[in-house]
């Protein structure tokens, strides 16, 4: 398969999981009653923080396979499942446990576990997995930056799309993730069958 088609499907694969234009409602939520410079400070801790989760898992993930003797296709299939379950919570109306606002939000959780979640941390495992570190690395940071130039301009976005506008792309972010969940099953089981 050409490799700027591999580069697009990751990155489309990933920003689909971390679901930005789903979370703009959830930031705002979170960021209510802080200035721009304090929203601006908590933004780029939570991408920090993302980042950070995202790459430890896609480097080491492996090593963590490795040592409970588990398969790329046994965990491509338990990571599908567990994006099925993320889907179920973008199609059905999703609350998140939002704390108070104040310092440290950027971490915990927009950093995570909105942003870097268990969907997206089995995605980048599979994908480091499957088709190698150079194209994890450009899915993660292309989705990390497309994130935060999204949530960067939520208030407007927000206005432009509204509550209900915003509802309407989380559930078709969460048929999308459905679908990606289900390719993984597919593949894991697959690759389970021909060993």
């Amino acid at each position: 398969m050409d490799m700027s088609l591999e580069l697009v499907k990751a990155f489309i694969t990933l920003f689909v999981v971390m679901d930005p234009p789903g979370n703009v409602p959830i930031f705002i939520a979170v960021t209510r009653v802080m200035g721009k410079e304090a929203r601006k400070r908590e933004l780029n801790h939570a991408v920090v923080v993302a980042t950070l989760l995202l790459l430890l898992f896609a480097f080491l993930g492996k090593f963590v396979l490795d040592v409970l003797n588990i398969s790329l296709d046994s965990f491509m299939v338990a990571g599908g499942i567990l994006l099925l379950l993320v889907s179920f919570d973008l199609l059905r109306e999703h609350k998140y446990l939002i704390k108070e606002a104040g310092r440290g939000i950027g971490a915990v959780p927009i950093g995570t576990p909105l942003l870097a979640g268990p969907g997206a941390i089995t995605t980048v495992m599979v994908i480091i997995q499957s088709r190698g570190p150079f194209v994890a690395l450009f899915a993660i940071f292309s989705a990390i930056i497309a994130t935060k130039l999204i949530l960067g301009q939520s208030e407007r976005i927000y206005k432009v799309m509204g509550s209900e506008g915003s509802e309407v792309l989380s559930r078709v972010m969460g048929i999308l993730v459905a679908a990606i969940a289900i390719q993984f099953i597919r593949d894991g089981i697959v690759g389970m069958i021909k060993v």
